[in-house]
């Protein structure tokens, strides 16, 4: 019987042999948000965010948003590269990380269920933190870079909500803080 450090160490060696493969995590888990979402997010960006977004606006953003990621996604494990691991991990870290805190805060904020809201918890969550530790442990990406992803991700997350739920109008700040 192997020992758990044995155990440990062959999952190492298959997460670091299928790492490009791995990433694909982050597309399933989008669409799967987006199956979760599109079951009355737009009555909700209408009623609880003051917002507006159209079914349709709101399937073509993610169709659009979706052929990026896969995009990224392809390029990462095709080229291998730092570079494109970077950008993989530059959209992801706003589509998906802030967007988990996104639904975390209008749940709680607004006391209405927020649509996407467990696919966040559930999937987006331990998804980005998982591939992240896995590119900081396969030293894929550098601590510098993961980091800037994550800063930049959270201006893309709020320029997304200010644009495709607020069409550039004031931001509401004071019902949102």
């Amino acid at each position: 019987m192997a020992s758990s450090e044995e155990s440990a160490m062959r999952l190492t060696k298959w997460e670091s042999a299928q790492f490009y493969r791995l990433l694909w995590l982050f597309a399933a888990a989008f669409g799967l948000h987006i199956i979760e979402e599109s079951a009355g997010f737009s009555d909700w960006v209408k009623n609880t965010l003051k917002g507006e977004i159209d079914i349709t606006a709101f399937y073509i953003n993610n169709a659009g948003f979706m052929a990026v990621l896969v995009l990224l996604t392809i390029l990462a494990g095709r080229r291998k590269t730092n570079l494109t691991l970077w950008l993989l991990f530059f959209w992801v870290s706003g589509q998906q990380f802030w967007n988990f805190i996104f639904h975390m805060y209008t749940q709680f904020h607004f006391r209405a269920y927020s649509p996407g809201y467990f696919t966040a918890l559930f999937l987006y969550f331990p998804v980005f933190l998982y591939l992240s530790y896995l590119a900081l442990r396969e030293k894929r990406l550098t601590l510098w870079q993961w980091s800037l992803t994550l800063c930049a991700g959270a201006f893309g997350m709020w320029f997304t909500i200010w644009a495709g739920l607020y069409h550039f109008s004031p931001f509401p700040w004071d019902y949102w803080l």
